[in-house]
């Protein structure tokens, strides 16, 4: 009968030692929720050589960084998702810095691996013009000032002056 009472208190200590702090906390519907998604548009040159941007939308999880960085990002780092349109981007490009000012001029601070000679203009102009469209498709975003390790630079293959901001260029746009 010790036994008995014995294995009863030792289970009911061992129970007991389960419960309160180690239980999951009750989550929210909040937290069980998927994350917010973010859309927005990147353009990239049409792979057919026709001197056209041809829009690319673009949907991921909010990362809680802004849609324009976000965008900047996309363009940079990832692959177009269609075969009829193509990246310019020199392979190791990355972006090092963003920032908007309140005049709506968007400093993007590039690694020097966005700097390549003998590219020729076509792909100087189609990659400036990509990077420029993408960033004034948001309102908040006037011209583009392009920096490469956080200065200016006169051009970044060697056709193109880009001292000072650049404007949407709309002409390069698909109607």
């Amino acid at each position: 009968m010790k036994k008995i009472l014995l294995i009863m208190l030792m289970a009911m200590i061992l129970v007991g030692g389960c419960s309160g702090d180690n239980a999951k906390p009750n989550t929210t519907d909040a937290e069980q929720e998927e994350p917010k998604q973010i859309s927005y548009t990147v353009y990239r040159p049409a792979a057919d050589g026709s001197q056209k941007l041809l829009p690319e939308k673009i949907t991921m999880a909010d990362n809680g960084k802004s849609l324009p960085e976000n965008a900047l990002l996309t363009l940079i780092t990832q692959k177009p998702s269609s075969d009829k349109i193509e990246s310019l981007v020199p392979e190791g490009t990355k972006v090092l810095g963003f920032k908007v000012d309140k005049d709506g001029t968007a400093y993007a601070d590039f690694s020097k691996e966005i700097v390549k000679r003998g590219e020729g203009s076509y792909n100087e102009f189609m990659l400036t013009g990509s990077i420029v469209n993408t960033l004034t498709e948001f309102s908040e975003i006037k011209r583009v000032q392009i920096l490469v390790d956080g200065k200016k630079v006169t051009s970044i293959g060697g056709y193109m002056d880009l001292e000072e901001p650049l404007e949407r260029n709309i002409t390069l746009l698909q109607k």
